[in-house]
């Protein structure tokens, strides 16, 4: 009886597209530069290594500690940033996925994050033990990119990236991705029966797009946390402009509150 329910629920179901580009939008997004990237800003990386989530699955924990661990030294003085470089932070929660809007948002706001140093990464289920007088940091905001789940689209993913620094984005992982290597991916291939409750099943970091000189291909640029072996040194790049699978229906942001 569910399998029934399933099907038809999946039948009439319609998976946000990105809002319209308003006049006032594209104007805005086009005093924007042609390029950006995270990893070299004026000569300065405001991005961590990428990471092995391993058979864990807490992509949304690496994507959503990412995005503050980016935002958190973009509020940095200069010379704590040469001095120290980049510091690592991480969240107590499970290996059975989750949502970047609830993790760097209610939860860091509510719980606080601590530095990795505090509590290393295992890549397994394990209880919650931080070393004592550890700082905690707290997100005073978070929202989805233009309000809403599907409100978004790519001059506001834009403005958002520029302006604040590096977002959580989720999108749909199918089978051809998993042996990407180089270049701008996009879908090919059939995939099996659409699944409503799917919709994104891989989260990831947003931190720059671009376009190719020679085919003027727009793309994103994204951190992944399979390991640097993968794809482009651990990043890709993916078609911008088309919502790629599902990669610009559901960009989170959050606002750290930086160390005092």
């Amino acid at each position: 009886m569910w399998q029934s329910l399933l099907l038809e629920l999946g039948s009439c179901y319609r998976k946000p597209k990105p809002a319209p580009i308003t006049p006032e939008l594209l104007k805005k997004a086009s005093s924007l530069p042609e390029s950006w990237d995270w990893r070299n800003v004026n000569g300065v990386n405001y991005v961590s290594p990428v990471r092995n989530q391993a058979s864990c699955g807490s992509c949304y924990a690496f994507s959503s500690m990412g995005m503050l661990e980016a935002r958190i030294l973009g509020k940095a003085p200069m010379s704590k940033i040469i001095t120290n470089g980049i510091t690592r932070y991480f969240v107590c929660l499970g290996c059975d996925g989750g949502f970047p809007y609830l993790i760097a948002g209610k939860y860091v706001q509510d719980f606080g994050v601590v530095e990795e140093d505090c509590f290393p990464y295992t890549a397994e289920d394990s209880p919650c033990t931080f070393k004592r007088n550890c700082y905690h940091y707290y997100s005073s905001e978070y929202h989805y990119v233009g309000g809403f789940y599907g409100g978004c689209n790519e001059a506001l993913m834009k403005l958002e990236l520029v302006l604040h620094g590096p977002m959580a984005v989720a999108f749909e992982v199918y089978n051809d991705f998993m042996l990407y290597k180089e270049g701008i991916y996009h879908h090919t291939g059939l995939q099996d029966d659409f699944n409503p409750f799917e919709l994104t099943n891989h989260a990831v970091l947003l931190v720059g797009y671009g376009k190719d000189p020679e085919s003027g291909e727009k793309f994103w640029i994204v951190k992944n946390s399979w390991g640097t072996s993968w794809g482009e040194n651990g990043y890709f790049r993916i078609r911008r402009g088309t919502d790629e699978c599902a990669i610009e229906s559901i960009a989170v942001a959050a606002t750290p509150i930086p160390k005092l």
